[in-house]
């Protein structure tokens, strides 16, 4: 006859972990107790989260770099063994990038000189340099005051409504945008539509001699309408 074995726990009482602790704690007073790790749980969304954030930081501290980075051509030490292809290019100091003279955002010398500008023809345009210019009996003044010398002004071709590029209508002797019908004065004057503001100018220095100079990198902003 077959004897039966007996249940491998029997007579014993199986104890939780806590409890197991618990004795050990008993038995060694002196030690402190075990510490558990928590298992942190990442969502999908929180990873997409942690991720953005670190790109963004990445992106920041690589501009921030870049805006105190030496500049080659105004450090001696620099320019001793920098190539000077690279500096006339690469950006330095507050790393605004540094155009060329006769390229939008650098220095314009016009081709006439300001005598011979008149005030009753018709503003000179500037593709390349997106302005116009034009002599005014009664320069208009910008936020940052009258920009105008010898009553020269330089007329930034955008409309100040939603940036159109702004003919010149000889027939109206006005500046009127094609897109919203925003109208300015010859000198930049807001006169009706939807801008809030007259036309913006650029700096302009004229010379001993004439010699006009637009600087498409210093644009000052027309008044408000």
């Amino acid at each position: 006859m077959a004897v039966e074995s007996e249940p491998r726990n029997a007579g014993r009482r199986i104890i939780t972990q806590e409890e197991a602790e618990a004795i050990a704690a008993k038995a060694r007073p002196d030690q402190s107790p075990p510490t558990r790790r928590r298992r942190i749980k990442v969502t999908r969304r929180e990873a997409l989260v942690y991720a953005l954030a670190g790109s963004t930081a990445l992106v920041l501290a690589t501009g921030g770099a870049a805006l105190v980075q030496p500049d080659p051509s105004t450090d001696p030490f620099l320019s001793s063994f920098t190539p000077e292809v690279i500096q006339e290019n690469v950006p330095g100091g507050f790393a605004y990038p540094r155009f060329k003279a006769g390229e939008f955002g650098g220095q314009f010398t016009v081709a006439r000189k300001a005598g011979e500008y008149t005030a009753a023809e018709a503003p000179d345009l500037n593709a390349t340099g997106k302005f116009y210019v034009v002599k005014v009996d009664d320069p208009v003044p910008t936020l940052e005051g009258v920009v105008a010398q010898q009553g020269i002004q330089a007329i930034y071709q955008v409309c100040t409504h939603l940036g159109c590029l702004i003919p010149f209508q000889a027939a109206e002797n006005r500046f009127i945008c094609p897109c919203h019908g925003s109208t300015f004065e010859r000198n930049s004057d807001y006169v009706r539509g939807p801008a809030a503001r007259n036309l913006d100018q650029f700096v302009v220095e004229v010379g001993d001699d004439g010699t006009i100079v637009v600087d498409t990198g210093k644009r000052r902003t027309g008044l408000p309408a």
